[in-house]
């Protein structure tokens, strides 16, 4: 594989150190009962991600910016 194919795949640990979040919240959100749970793969025990599945779950579950809306 090339190092390029290998910096997409990320452990636990890349993605919480990539979002900038405890080990334990990336756990917490990888589980199946989550209402929007954080895109994973399962091979065997171990939890893999997808650097680009990750960014696009962060991107989709952001909150938008309410702006007041001056009313006539």
């Amino acid at each position: 594989m090339s190092t390029a194919a290998n910096a997409d795949i990320l452990t636990p640990e890349d993605v919480a150190e990539l979002l900038h979040v405890s080990l334990r919240w990336v756990y917490e959100k990888c589980r199946r009962r989550q209402r929007n749970p954080l895109p994973v793969y399962r091979p065997g025990r171990y939890l893999r991600f997808s650097r680009t599945a990750v960014l696009k779950w962060l991107e989709a579950t952001a909150n938008p910016v309410h702006k007041k809306v001056a009313r006539a």
